[in-house]
């Protein structure tokens, strides 16, 4: 089962597979086609971009949680990271790097 929000279709070529070359992709003109293929290019982007701050979410719950782990709750200031900063650079501080 697919998690809600994203798109549930397939991306497809716009080819059946067939040798005939008869079926769907013959019955749509071009302009149509290149309508629904750029429709379906933005579900596919905004799935992809709730997917990112979804993660991002999950990695500072996770940051919380070992801090409150470690005893090292502090309140934030104004020289931490920004909640917008890259995962990679969270990831990289976490770990010391």
């Amino acid at each position: 089962m697919a998690p809600t929000g994203f798109p549930t279709g397939t991306v497809s070529s716009g080819r059946d597979g067939s040798a005939t070359g008869s079926g769907p992709a013959r019955d749509t003109d071009p302009q149509t086609r290149i309508a629904e293929l750029e429709r379906e290019n933005e579900a596919l982007r905004a799935a992809v971009e709730e997917q990112r701050r979804e993660n991002e979410r999950i990695v500072e719950r996770y940051e919380r949680l070992l801090d409150e782990c470690e005893g090292e709750v502090a309140p934030q200031t104004e020289t931490d990271t920004p909640a917008d900063a890259g995962l990679v650079a969270r990831i990289a501080r976490f770990f010391g790097a």
